[in-house]
């Protein structure tokens, strides 16, 4: 069984004077390096020789990272280590990978709840990791998934420090992943500062007739007053958190500015068909700017088609873009890119654009009048990535525009070119050798 909790340990405790300066004469790294390159056979015993190193273990020098496997194999091993030294543990990954089979999965699951008991009754940590649990929600029953999203939700409330937290491709129930994060706005919202909610809940898992109660209970920004960084799906969760904070007059009049300063937005073939998610407004952005004077938003979509609905619903005025990351899959051959670039100039996200990484199979033709009168207009930007089908003759004239004007701002240009034919490849090579030295005296980088 190829499940694994991987397990990142910090210090626990001060050592006193004599096992500090017996173990600070021990280099960390080399252990590291040695333990990265042992068979997971030999990982566990190392682990347990350390049982034999429990003083020196809280040395600052020895304890800072070792990963635990929590393998079929191994796993009465690594419990053993767990019990001993969950004291000291700062730092936690748990992946749920795709291996664990239906035979299998009571047993991982008894030891995966008996693991977060053992957290909540010795562990503080400073960061908790749990990824792809939906790998394994699709084997087991009502109950012990109730079981498992218990004990996640009792060590949540057993923290006081945590700092980082990331959700990822955990498919939970929606009332589960609103328990999480009031759990995590009671007991940890003075320490944490990082957030990652990816495949947090899953759709197919929500009750429409009953989730009003839970949307009402979903944390306001405000109830996390020291977040810098907010990674999450478009969804009716990150709706909520920002709805609620905008919609609270109190909060408006007081005008107390959080430090929030980057959301990371992942829209990957965002439904427009659910009526309860209706998408952020233009008046939602401006208000939350106001909160929070700092925030850049990494605005990350994958797509399969573009329409002036899609565009509008995830592109509004007032969105502080500063990194734009546009993947799509097919665009319309005639229209495609205009609308793309006609919206962006009216939202005036070119007014924020520091990086563009555009990919799918661009209409060439129209890219070329279209693309380089909107870079023109991105005099923040400082990074573009670009991923197209051949086409010497607009390469020629992307090259062609920025000698003879060049960007104000750009700094770097990736261009990956595919589906190369034989006749383009010459030309192509020699369009390298005549800009790509003339561009970067006047100091673009180009690759």
């Amino acid at each position: 069984m190829a499940d694994k909790l991987d397990i990142e340990t910090t210090q626990s405790t001060a050592p006193n004077e004599t096992e500090q300066g017996q173990w600070s004469e021990l280099p960390s790294l080399p252990l590291e390096n040695i333990y990265s390159f042992l068979t997971r056979q030999d990982q566990a015993n190392m682990s347990m020789v350390c049982r034999k190193w429990s003083q020196g273990y809280g040395s600052p020098s020895v304890w800072k990272t070792f990963r635990f496997n929590f393998t079929a194999s191994q796993v009465s091993q690594v419990m053993t280590v767990v019990r001993k030294y969950s004291r000291m543990f700062r730092h936690v990954e748990i992946d749920c990978t795709e291996d664990t089979k239906r035979r299998l999965i009571k047993s991982w699951c008894r030891f995966f709840i008996e693991f977060l008991q053992i957290l909540t009754s010795n562990s503080q940590l400073l960061s908790f990791k749990l990824r792809y649990l939906s790998d394994s929600v699709r084997y087991i029953g009502t109950p012990t998934y109730i079981n498992i999203c218990g004990a996640i939700a009792d060590f949540l409330g057993s923290q006081r420090r945590l700092e980082r937290v990331e959700f990822e491709y955990c498919s939970l129930k929606f009332h589960d992943g609103v328990k999480f994060l009031r759990k995590l706005s009671e007991h940890s919202r003075e320490s944490l500062t990082h957030l990652v909610l990816r495949g947090f809940i899953s759709l197919q898992m929500l009750d429409r007739g009953q989730y009003s109660n839970p949307v009402q209970q979903i944390p306001k920004l405000a109830d996390l007053p020291s977040l810098t960084t907010l990674e999450t799906d478009y969804s009716l969760i990150f709706e909520n958190m920002v709805t609620s904070q905008c919609n609270d007059i109190q909060t408006i009049k007081s005008c107390k500015t959080r430090v929030l300063s980057k959301i990371i937005l992942h829209c990957c073939y965002v439904s427009l068909e659910d009526e309860d998610f209706r998408g952020l407004m233009s008046a939602d952005w401006r208000y939350l700017k106001i909160f929070c004077p700092d925030l850049q938003v990494d605005l990350r979509i994958t797509t399969t088609s573009e329409t002036h609905q899609e565009l509008e619903f995830l592109i509004v005025p007032n969105m502080p873009i500063t990194r734009l990351e546009y993947i799509i899959d097919g665009l319309d051959e005639e229209t495609g890119p205009v609308l793309l670039f006609d919206h962006l100039l009216s939202c005036k996200t070119n007014d924020h654009l520091v990086t563009l990484h555009l990919e799918g199979m661009w209409p060439i033709q129209l890219l070329s009048s279209t693309f380089i009168p909107f870079l023109q207009a991105c005099k923040k930007l400082k990074c573009l990535k670009l991923f197209i089908i051949s086409s010497a003759s607009v390469i020629d004239l992307l090259l062609k525009s920025w000698q003879e004007n060049p960007p104000e701002s750009l700094e770097e240009v990736i261009i990956d070119v595919s589906d190369v034919n034989e006749d383009d490849y010459p030309i192509l090579m020699n369009l390298t050798t005549e800009y790509v030295s003339l561009l970067e005296l006047a100091g673009l980088n180009l690759k």
